[in-house]
């Protein structure tokens, strides 16, 4: 009798946990002891300082800055001509960047110092020289002696070029304004190629937030010599020049001695 009893009671307890639904039941345990985590789907809150199971990291690319802006179309880019983009140093040397497009493939390459005489009386005790000077050829590179271009140079290429880019750093070029506010300076800035058609169009940017204008010495109209267009930090000569004419004077702040 005892054990009818005892196995009545069971029956009993069991009938009576399956129809009582708001008993709390416990969660499944994985093997090594820990509850599974029921997966999210994709409009489920994530809980506060966890990261996402599903979402990787997005990566942001860099802010592209002015100094990285797309060059503009015109000669040394859709045509033939130059493009040249100067942009001030902390020592008052300039980096340059010039790119030119001829009309037919040349062999050979002349290059030479700026023409500061036509810049004016400022510069007349200026000695310029292109340093760190790197020279392409339709991509192939072309060596520059010593890196320098102090005189006119000749340089032979290896294959016919039409399209060439040099890099380099130009000094000897800038002089104290006076009178003027204390660290005010004047540059003077020509193409480093000869050799190219006294027409040949050339465009000119400068680039930087301490230049002040530009002046084209060369224009025969006084009033049309302050030739500057765009606002700092990116100024260009309104219009083109021709190579003959292509000399400009830029007015930048001098950085505070360190």
């Amino acid at each position: 009798m005892g054990l009818v009893l005892i196995a009545g009671l069971c029956v009993t307890a069991v009938t009576f946990y399956s129809e009582a639904p708001e008993l709390p039941r416990s969660a499944p345990a994985a093997a090594s002891g820990t509850p599974i985590a029921t997966t999210s789907d994709s409009t489920g809150p994530t809980p506060s300082g966890s990261p996402s199971p599903t979402t990787a990291p997005t990566s942001t690319s860099p802010t592209t800055t002015s100094t990285n802006a797309k060059l503009p179309k015109g000669p040394g880019r859709t045509q033939p001509g130059i493009l040249l983009v100067a942009s001030p140093l902390p020592d008052g040397s300039f980096d340059v960047a010039e790119i030119v497009l001829l009309t037919t493939p040349t062999s050979t390459l002349r290059l030479g110092p700026p023409r500061l005489a036509q810049a004016g009386n400022h510069f007349s005790r200026a000695k310029p020289v292109a340093s760190q000077v790197q020279v392409s050829a339709d991509d192939q590179p072309v060596g520059v002696p010593d890196s320098r271009v102090t005189k006119r140079v000749d340089l032979a290429l290896t294959a016919p070029a039409r399209r060439i880019e040099m890099r380099y750093r130009l000094s000897g070029i800038t002089v104290r304004s006076a009178p003027s506010q204390a660290g005010r300076a004047l540059t003077a800035i020509s193409p480093l190629v000869a050799g190219v058609p006294e027409s040949f169009d050339v465009a000119m940017l400068v680039r930087g937030s301490t230049v002040h204008n530009i002046a084209c010495p060369m224009i025969r109209r006084v009033r049309e010599q302050a030739c500057s267009a765009g606002r700092p930090p990116n100024l260009r000569v309104n219009g083109n020049l021709p190579w003959s004419g292509a000399v400009i004077v830029v007015q930048f702040d001098l950085p505070m001695p360190q």
